[in-house]
């Protein structure tokens, strides 16, 4: 019997590049980006350019923001396929619930890439799962236009953006920079 009978929609899942988060060997995220590279595979590593404070000057360098993590889209089907071929990817990340590759939506993890990108504000993830509060638009800003969940944190106002069982990016931005949806 077919996994999808005849005249069944199959879920996007199957069907479209997706998403899947790829769990990396300890210091093995650049080199899994550059494997993916050379096969043809598109994919995100997570990096903000920080300021260091060293004890004459100050330098700029580039951290990652999730460790061991790279975010690569892909076919469902490919996902065995990268992980022959590229050795310094251990496996994807599970969804617990529907016991999946766990998958980040698009537009979750462009949104992602914006805050990373275009904000001068440090990118700080946060673990935890969120209760989805008030949903707001970004009114300036490079942001601009985007709509996202607006937290409290610390008595602190933060915009959220999703990722999935990673937990959530978040940004701290002034209260004039956002109105309600």
């Amino acid at each position: 019997m077919p996994l999808f009978p005849v005249g069944t929609e199959i879920p996007d899942y199957y069907a479209k590049p997706q998403w899947f988060i790829g769990r990396t060997k300890y210091c093995h995220e650049h080199k899994a980006a550059g494997m993916l590279d050379q096969m043809g595979v598109e994919y995100f590593l997570a990096q903000q350019t920080v300021r260091r404070k060293l004890s004459d000057r100050i330098k700029k360098a580039q951290v990652l923001l999730l460790p061991r993590y790279i975010f690569i889209r892909c076919m469902n089907s490919q996902r065995v396929e990268i992980l022959e071929r590229c050795p310094s990817i251990t496996h994807f990340m599970a969804d617990h619930e529907t016991h999946l590759a766990a998958v980040i939506r698009a537009d979750q993890l462009e949104r992602f890439r914006l805050m990373i990108d275009y904000e001068d504000q440090t990118v700080t993830i946060d673990g935890s799962r969120f209760v989805p509060g008030d949903r707001v638009r970004v009114k300036c800003g490079p942001l601009m236009g985007h709509e996202c969940d607006l937290v409290e944190i610390q008595n602190r106002k933060c915009i959220v953006a999703s990722l999935g069982i990673l937990g959530s990016a978040r940004i701290e931005l002034p209260l004039s920079y956002i109105e309600s949806v």
